[in-house]
């Protein structure tokens, strides 16, 4: 199958890129890099770098492919609405209208769980049927829901779509090792309400399976979440998943009912005020790690043939392994 998959440079489509690669696929991959061009096109993937949104056509980028693996996303819980809107909204559209025009067959979405998340509640077994999140305040789950109905929307009998919805999703380079790493490094990063809650994460080898497993499929106009088999509390997860990376393990701990309105508080600051950076704690971040929230795989276990092969316990190792000190 020749696929074009979209934010190849990113965390999920990095790994993507070296599955789908593995598997025999013809890739091209969008990047901006020129080093990381030349890094892939040595591999035998065939590139286009620039900016997918302004400099490339992406009816002459994707002409030619069966299939279209979208990736690449605005990946952070602040900033510009207008950016949200951008890449997260309009990028998506226009590699939909340009997938119809060039005859793709298959679209692969990427979204997240978060999309389900609107109220501050315990959410258990979450299944797809689920209304997408309304809450402008979090801004990355908003753009992400407004771009899932476009996807779903623009199916066709000649353009199968299909939204892959990821837990928090984890492994070697992942938002640990970029951000909540270093933060808890330098005691920036604690729990709320002790993380003594139950919560879904999905390791990166299960979303690249499910990633194959809905290339190959036949399901059309479907949203799966996709997670790991097993659950943990967020606090015993995460701890694991700090000590992997050889990070400090927090522990102090607010709560939740603190959490919400200091966090409403720090981005009223940083909307009104000329400050830099990013807010420490923001709203999005509170509903999406402060309260329950586990998923049922089910839908995709019946209709992808989805199994999360890969253990957390093995993907810690994966990660360790690669953190062990040099002698």
């Amino acid at each position: 199958m020749r696929i074009f998959i979209t934010g190849a440079e990113g965390f999920i489509g990095r790994h993507a890129l070296i599955r789908l690669s593995a598997d025999g696929h013809r890739l091209t991959a969008a990047i901006r890099s020129a080093q990381e061009e030349r890094r892939l096109q040595a591999l035998g993937i065939e590139t286009v770098r620039g900016n997918l949104n302004e400099v490339i056509d992406l009816n002459t980028a994707l002409s030619g492919h069966d299939a279209v693996v979208h990736c690449a996303a605005h990946v952070t819980l602040w900033g510009s609405p207008a950016l949200f809107q951008g890449i997260n909204i309009g990028l998506t559209k226009k590699l939909i209208e340009a997938a119809t025009a060039t005859g793709i067959k298959r679209f692969i979405h990427m979204s997240t769980a978060s999309v389900v998340l609107n109220e501050r509640c315990a959410l258990y077994d979450a299944q797809e049927q689920m209304p997408l999140c309304q809450r402008v305040e979090m801004r990355f789950a908003h753009s992400k829901a407004q771009a899932e109905r476009i996807v779903i929307s623009a199916n066709t009998a000649q353009l199968a779509t299909v939204i892959l919805r990821p837990a928090f999703v984890w492994g070697l380079g992942d938002l640990v090792d970029r951000q909540i790493g270093p933060a808890a490094n330098q005691g920036k990063f604690g729990w709320f309400n002790q993380g003594e809650y139950l919560y879904s994460s999905c390791y990166i080898g299960n979303l690249c399976d499910a990633i194959c497993l809905a290339l190959q499929s036949s399901a059309s106009a479907e949203a799966f979440f996709i997670a790991d088999n097993e659950i943990m509390s967020f606090r015993e997860w995460m701890t694991q998943r700090l000590e992997a990376g050889r990070y400090r393990v927090p522990t102090f701990s607010i709560p939740r009912t603190v959490a919400w309105p200091l966090a409403r508080f720090t981005e009223n600051g940083w909307n009104y005020l000329p400050l830099k950076g990013d807010p420490p704690l923001v709203r999005e971040a509170v509903r999406t790690t402060a309260y329950p929230f586990t998923l049922s795989i089910e839908k995709a276990k019946r209709m992808l043939l989805y199994k999360p092969t890969h253990t957390i316990a093995a993907g810690m190792r994966a990660i360790a392994s690669t953190n062990e000190p040099s002698e």
